[in-house]
């Protein structure tokens, strides 16, 4: 059965959810709320609307320095209206759907990775959703949504700053947060910092490679990965070039 709100829950736990047209709460949960935007979320939804990711930023977003990590946070930016509803909503539902966000796909559940469970986040006396539908295990329910595992791109990100403990080692120096948002949210300006500055010097990056970075976005994310785990954790990320290499062990 489903849960009182606040419950910590398993994957094998259980809860009754079904959201659709018809409710009268229908899209009521996309106001004036705190969405949160991985780097995977930004990827396709900038590919979605056809947009390079700095006019997506520019745009949809706004973004924060988290007070644990010192590492920036996007969050959607709600229109500017009365209700403050998200920019994606219309009557019908969700218009960018197949690529919402991690954080809708996962409603009306909330994960906290430090206890590894699930609680319903959803207020009951609102959500009609709550009381309407079949009974879901939670392990099928987010297997449904496409939220049981981070995406392929999240995955890369999660690899490059996992080494990281915060807030023991929280970023101070606002550089490399800007090198970290440059790298995990702006792909576009990351690929004219690959191409145009002496990124290629000193990196000793496959000349095909180089090659599909210009077209291949999730090569080009690989890439920006493997540079963030390199500057944050482990120096065999990426090679230097001989020359760099020997400077670097002088």
């Amino acid at each position: 059965m489903t849960q009182p709100n606040g419950e910590r829950l398993t994957l094998i736990s259980t809860f009754r959810f079904d959201c659709r047209p018809g409710l009268s709460c229908f899209t009521h949960c996309c106001r004036d709320v705190n969405i949160v935007l991985t780097p995977g979320d930004v990827f396709r939804l900038k590919r979605r609307l056809g947009l390079p990711s700095y006019e997506f930023l520019e745009k949809y977003t706004i973004t924060l320095i988290s007070r644990l990590s010192g590492l920036p946070v996007v969050l959607l930016k709600m229109r500017e209206d009365a209700d403050k509803q998200c920019p994606f909503v219309t009557p019908e539902g969700c218009a960018v759907y197949a690529d919402r966000p991690w954080a809708c796909r996962m409603y009306p559940l909330d994960y906290d990775t430090d206890l590894d469970s699930y609680r319903i986040i959803a207020d009951p006396s609102k959500c009609r959703g709550l009381q309407e539908g079949k009974e879901w295990y939670i392990e099928d329910w987010l297997e449904e949504q496409g939220a049981l595992r981070p995406s392929p791109i999240d995955r890369m990100y999660n690899e490059a700053t996992k080494r990281l403990e915060f807030p023991r080692d929280r970023i101070t120096n606002p550089e490399v947060a800007r090198m970290y948002f440059l790298a995990a949210y702006d792909l576009d300006n990351f690929r004219r910092f690959v191409l145009e500055t002496r990124f290629l010097k000193i990196f000793d990056i496959p000349a095909n490679l180089v090659k599909r970075i210009k077209t291949d976005d999730m090569e080009l994310a690989r890439l920006a990965a493997l540079w963030l785990k390199f500057g944050f954790s482990d120096k065999n990320a990426l090679p230097l070039r001989d020359e760099i290499f020997d400077q670097s062990v002088r």
